[in-house]
């Protein structure tokens, strides 16, 4: 009986490993729309600003504001990725995606800001890494990111020319896609293409200093553009952990299939085995009786 018991034993441990999996896929199907929905508002607001910013600006050529397109300075890359692991190859790929990018920019004073523990190993081997942070877990715990993250960046900015964000963000085919956006110098020649021409005859009027008003919305822009860049990083990285234990719950199913055949097998057997014995027992018994008699 110890290879039945055996088999029952890699089986039960089998079940167990299906309702942890289950758990995962749960948990992640809850954490792709919790930040949907938040990336979903952010843009909703990003739009506010992108319109605010228009207004501020029509009236006067700032598309290039303090901007000399020079590069005689490095630039900051910010790449988002997991503290956790058993997400695909999510991690993996933003990593090779973000190591082919800085690579190909050969300043030689480009300083690297990395998201989640995951990218920060993989890109361990990078000497411009600055700082590491952890990856929030909650959409509540995101607004707290990017307020620190936006600390180190101004203290990085002085020295940058640009600031590129690297991440990945949901894919209509496939759970993820890996993306590059300039956060810095705001591209307001693309910012004003996506407002088209403005409804009403008139612009509104701006009543105070229009410097301070410039300064007050790029901090806004700056802040709605990390943090649904969170959301997405976030939202992309559920998905590939939602597919992944997909995968797993399969193969587990299969395996337990396989088990459970090999276990009505070895059953089968045993009681095959006991019931031989029972047969040949009775025909010792009856042999030995015939004897006596």
């Amino acid at each position: 009986m110890s290879g039945t018991q055996s088999i029952k034993r890699m089986i039960n441990s089998a079940e167990n490993l299906k309702s942890i999996v289950g758990t995962m896929k749960a948990y992640a199907s809850s954490n792709i729309v919790q930040f949907q929905t938040a990336a979903k508002s952010s843009m909703e607001y990003n739009e506010i600003i992108n319109m605010s910013l228009y207004i501020a600006l029509s009236k006067e050529k700032e598309q290039t504001i303090s901007q000399s397109n020079t590069k005689e300075k490095g630039s900051l890359y910010i790449v988002f990725g997991s503290d956790h692991g058993l997400a695909g190859r999510f991690n993996e790929n933003i990593s090779l995606f973000a190591e082919d990018l800085i690579n190909a920019d050969n300043k030689g004073n480009n300083i690297v800001i990395v998201i989640g523990q995951q990218v920060a190993s993989r890109l361990h081997d990078m000497g411009e890494i600055a700082k590491a942070y952890n990856a929030p877990q909650s959409v509540e715990a995101i607004t707290e990111s990017v307020l620190d993250l936006l600390f180190n960046i101004e203290e990085y900015r002085k020295d940058t020319e640009e600031i590129v964000l690297i991440y990945n963000m949901p894919g209509e085919q496939s759970s993820f896609k890996e993306k590059k956006e300039i956060l810095y110098p705001v591209e307001f020649d693309k910012i004003a293409s996506k407002i088209g021409k403005w409804d009403s005859n008139s612009l509104p009027i701006i009543l105070i200093d229009k410097e301070l008003l410039l300064s007050e919305l790029l901090k806004q822009y700056f802040f709605i553009t990390l943090y649904r860049t969170f959301c997405y990083s976030l939202s992309s990285e559920n998905a590939s952990r939602l597919a992944s234990m997909q995968s797993a719950e399969k193969n587990i199913d299969e395996r337990l299939e396989e088990l459970l055949a090999q276990y009505r097998r070895r059953r089968q057997n045993d009681i095959t085995e006991e019931l031989n014995d029972v047969i040949s027992g009775f025909r010792a018994i009856k042999k030995f009786k015939e004897k006596e008699e």
